[in-house]
């Protein structure tokens, strides 16, 4: 008979926030930050499981995991970011495409996300201030010297963070004096503090047809506050999508997956990809290993109807993302995935079975009472 699992108290996780403030410091990670709003749901979250290992708490908060769980082969930057920065541009251009680039005006974010990618490459330029007139000055350079890339990604950080005075100036210079067709805006914004998007910069999204990205991981995520925020957005014709990451113990289940995607289909929001969480350092508490991955992904597909199975699963790489279909080839015994981009090889080290604890559905969906 299988013994349940201790779970982490309120007094404990003290002691685990203590000791993450300690390791972020000495390993370079991002340190815990959460806005009040998200924090309100946290609480929630807390109160109704009796201890802090809810899909929420996981998000923004360390587990005992997080700080000791290690998988071989991990990386400090899976996707390598610096590799693919364009020089003289301050670490703001990354391009990865023929025809679109990654601007990156801030390296702030309204909350840390324990699960964040981009982990190393934030430290690093957190507390620098970039100074946007020149930073978009490169931008217009680069932009008017490549005439191929048709669209600019804003991300970060999360551009929400910056003002409506430096939005504004960001987005009128790529319209008015590039030859860019389409902006996408990336952000977490909506479910940290849905206020920031004021109605300046709703109006100033709708006037120029900003494609806006969310990052909404979990259906609990979008509460009644972020229900009318979402219900704003649209009504300015602002068009909404969704990606994350599928991540262990946040919503590793298929029975998830659908809830939280069919939500999305419900406020109109068109959800574009599932990731693999990528192997880099402290990230294993987080990662799914790719052959139960694979089964959820089954399942979610076989029990869902087409307009929310519709989704991609990619993983991200120094190539830019590949899909599942382009797996070449899976050693499960060795733990070695081989995935082909345009010609060029992603080696992805999979998760060892024995770390790959699932989720727990009724933790998981705790206010569905399973």
């Amino acid at each position: 008979m299988q013994m349940e699992e201790k779970k982490t108290t309120i007094r404990e996780q003290a002691l685990i926030n203590q000791n993450f403030s300690i390791l972020s410091s000495e390993e370079g990670l991002l340190p815990i930050k959460v806005s009040k709003f998200y924090k309100a749901k946290v609480d929630e979250e807390v109160l109704a499981l009796g201890h802090t290992e809810g899909p929420l708490h996981r998000a923004v908060f360390p587990s005992k995991e997080r700080i000791t769980l290690r998988a071989p082969r991990e990386k400090k930057d899976f996707v390598d970011d610096r590799e693919n920065m364009q020089d003289d541009t301050h670490h703001s251009i990354i391009r990865k495409y023929e025809e679109r680039i990654l601007f990156l005006p801030t390296s702030n974010c309204l909350s840390n996300c324990q699960y964040c990618f981009r982990q190393d490459v934030l430290n690093e330029e957190r507390g620098i201030s970039k100074k946007i007139s020149s930073l978009l000055e490169e931008l217009v350079n680069y932009l008017n010297s490549h005439s191929e890339i048709s669209e600019v990604i804003l991300s970060g950080g999360d551009p929400m963070t910056l003002p409506f005075k430096g939005l504004k100036e960001i987005i009128e210079i790529i319209k008015n004096r590039t030859t860019v067709e389409s902006i996408r805006l990336h952000t977490r914004s909506l479910i940290f503090n849905p206020s920031v998007f004021s109605e300046n910069k709703m109006k100033l999204f709708g006037d120029y047809d900003i494609r806006l990205v969310s990052h909404i991981i979990h259906p609990y995520e979008i509460c009644d506050v972020v229900k009318e925020y979402i219900e704003k957005l649209l009504n300015h014709n602002i068009r909404l999508y969704n990606q994350f990451p599928i991540l262990r113990k946040v919503n590793d289940h298929s029975e998830v997956l659908i809830k939280h995607i069919k939500q999305l289909d419900e406020f109109r929001i068109r959800n574009l990809s599932i990731f693999i969480p990528d192997p880099i350092n402290f990230s294993a508490a987080f990662r799914v290993r790719l052959s139960r991955l694979f089964s959820i992904i089954d399942e979610f597909n076989w029990n869902s109807p087409s307009w929310i199975n519709s989704t991609r699963l990619v993983l991200d790489s120094v190539h830019g993302k590949v899909r599942r279909e382009d797996l070449k080839s899976y050693d499960k015994e060795n733990g070695i995935a081989i995935f082909e981009r345009n010609g060029q090889q992603v080696t992805y080290p999979d998760l060892p079975e024995g770390m790959d604890d699932p989720g727990d559905l009724a933790t998981l969906l705790w206010k569905d009472n399973y």
